[in-house]
């Protein structure tokens, strides 16, 4: 893996691509985004994944539009990696229908227990400020499964792309079930930790992140500062 970019758009067109040798994945978070090639049209939304190949010149460009205002995430794939294993089939889920923008948390631990709060400067950050990311893994959990309390070895981005993952912490947040689209930065490395559970099949990616990475609240509180 190479870097991670958070960006945001309006309806409208994204990109046009010819052929750059660039290799992507494309995260959505929220809103449809449109890939049209010739004779082919796909719409994505929030938990789909794009993959990006474009070794070398196209005979006809690919668009890339957003048929909404959109989020998404954006994950530079080194030349070497390849995209193998077993795809699951789509499930036929309700998405997040019970509420309709993402659901933005950060988990932090204050030494004793872990919070959640919201995680709202994921895409307020410029486009082209990018994040080191140091692996990317997907994950499936079958239907109910628990894990009991425990913390993280390091920093991930989190990214729900079906079914319902549960997160309970011992303070402020409570308990949240996360939906296709959602996203967790999880910082909860010390303490009681936190319990997790799968709300039938459920699918994430996950981005590992160094300590000092671009959202990190020392971070932010230092350039606060400057």
């Amino acid at each position: 893996m190479r870097q991670v970019r958070s960006a945001a758009a309006p309806a409208g067109p994204l990109q046009e691509l010819t052929g750059t040798g660039e290799r992507r994945l494309v995260l959505v978070i929220s809103g449809t985004i449109q890939v049209v090639v010739p004779d082919m049209r796909a719409s994505l939304g929030a938990g789909d994944v794009l993959f990006l190949d474009v070794p070398g010149p196209l005979a006809a460009p690919v668009l890339i539009r957003a048929a909404s205002p959109c989020s998404y995430l954006q994950v530079e794939v080194e030349p070497a990696w390849l995209p193998i294993g077993t795809v699951p089939p789509a499930l036929d889920e309700g998405r997040r229908t019970a509420y309709g923008s993402p659901r933005l948390l950060r988990m932090f631990s204050d030494g004793e227990v872990a919070h959640l709060s919201p995680f709202d400067d994921l895409f307020p950050a410029p486009g082209d400020k990018a994040q080191e990311v140091d692996a990317l893994s997907f994950v499936c959990l079958s239907p109910s499964m628990k894990s009991d309390w425990h913390t993280e070895p390091g920093t991930s981005l989190l990214i729900v792309l079906t079914g319902g993952f549960e997160i309970e912490v011992g303070g402020s947040g409570g308990r949240r079930t996360l939906r296709a689209g959602d996203v967790c930065l999880v910082e909860d490395f010390e303490g009681q930790g936190h319990k997790s559970s799968s709300d039938g099949e459920t699918r994430f990616a996950v981005l590992a992140l160094p300590k000092d990475h671009l959202w990190s609240r020392d971070g932010q509180a230092e350039e606060a500062a400057a």
